[in-house]
């Protein structure tokens, strides 16, 4: 039967919300919808597709996890497979098949999750999802798919499979949650930085900032106090994917840390630094920036460093509206003023950025 129009205009309004900022919007909306229940999957299908942003298609996935559906089953599979997608929205992908094993679109979800968890090739902590996924609604399943992935060339599924043994997975119990291992961490309890870093990417979206916040302090402590290179090395690179998080979801609680980061780095810090630092650093972060584009580039890992860092800089003073004529780019000038003119944005100085940018690359 066809919705009425005032029905469909009233589903576009609650679509609105639930894609917007507002939490208390957000959560009126998918109450709403859930009681408008099948008739309004469509409406949430053609909203996923339109939403500009990974939070608001998990947002549309959480609210089509209530309503077992074909078509909703079909847009989490095409999810699941999706190279592009956002890690946050694979992972409500496979919430909202899991939530479907026990419904008419069981089978085919099944096979969906299983094909997804024995993949190799996939990330370990969406892996792990699916399986605790399967775990939860067809405990009997796990079984067989257990013994296959002691032997996986992943040292944390094995650790899944070797737990989920022994902790009686066949009760349904989830062996890893990433949002539970990430609250754990943050609270000071001892974690694998190796293992916390594959599960950072679906864990993030959905844990507090201020557990997120706390994970960066734990993080630093942690690699301060290891005794070994390379788990020193494991915890630096889960403060970057920590401030990465921080950063899409346009928080600047640790800025702070970033610009001490970058600031102090003896060599190139892994990835979500310099990433972070554009999308939230402030203009207190160019000084460490410029600190670091004057060192020489010797090789191609620091000349990398050197682009993305470049990139945050001038992502900053855009953001910012710097000119020359700012303090902080005046401080800046009066050290390196081919790095100062490289890091405002054309648009502010002409072409100084890119013949300052050029001399800056004859120096390496």
């Amino acid at each position: 039967m066809a919705i009425r129009r005032s029905a469909a205009a009233e589903i576009e309004v609650l679509l609105a919300d639930l894609c917007g900022g507002d939490p208390v919007a957000r959560g009126t909306a998918e109450a709403r919808l859930a009681v408008i229940g099948v008739r309004a999957v469509p409406h949430l299908i053609t909203a996923f597709d339109r939403a500009s942003t990974p939070a608001a298609r998990v947002a549309v996935l959480k609210v089509l996890e209530a309503m077992p559906d074909r078509r909703s089953a079909e847009l989490g599979a095409e999810q699941l497979e999706a190279d592009t997608a956002d890690p946050s929205v694979r992972a409500a992908a496979v919430g909202l098949l899991g939530a479907y094993l026990e419904s008419a679109e069981s089978a085919r979800v099944l096979d969906a999750l299983t094909a997804f968890a024995i993949d190799a090739e996939r990330a370990d902590a969406l892996r792990l999802l699916a399986l605790d996924a399967i775990g939860r609604a067809l405990p009997d399943v796990l079984g067989p798919i257990r013994a296959r992935m002691a032997e996986d060339a992943s040292s944390a599924v094995r650790a899944w499979a070797s737990a989920s043994a022994s902790a009686g997975a066949s009760a349904g119990t989830p062996v890893i949650d990433p949002r539970l291992a990430i609250e754990t961490a943050a609270a000071g309890e001892a974690a694998d930085p190796r293992l916390l870093l594959e599960l950072l990417p679906a864990g993030s979206a959905a844990a507090p900032l201020p557990t997120l916040h706390r994970l960066i302090e734990v993080a630093r402590n942690r690699e301060a106090a290891a005794p070994a290179a390379a788990e020193r090395e494991a915890w630096l690179a889960v403060r970057g994917a920590v401030h990465r998080a921080l950063a899409g979801r346009a928080s600047r609680v640790a800025v702070y840390d970033l610009r001490e980061a970058i600031a102090r780095a003896a060599e190139p810090l892994p990835d979500g630094f310099a990433e972070a630092a554009g999308m939230v650093g402030d203009a207190t972060c160019l000084e460490s920036i410029a600190g670091q584009l004057a060192r020489p580039a010797a090789d191609g890992r620091r000349r990398d460093w050197h682009a993305r860092l470049l990139a945050a800089g001038r992502a900053i003073a855009a953001r910012e509206r710097l000119t020359r004529r700012h303090a902080i780019m005046k401080k800046i000038a009066r050290s390196s003023p081919d790095i100062a003119a490289a890091l405002v944005t054309p648009g502010a100085v002409g072409s100084a950025g890119s013949a300052s940018e050029a001399r800056i690359k004859k120096q390496e």
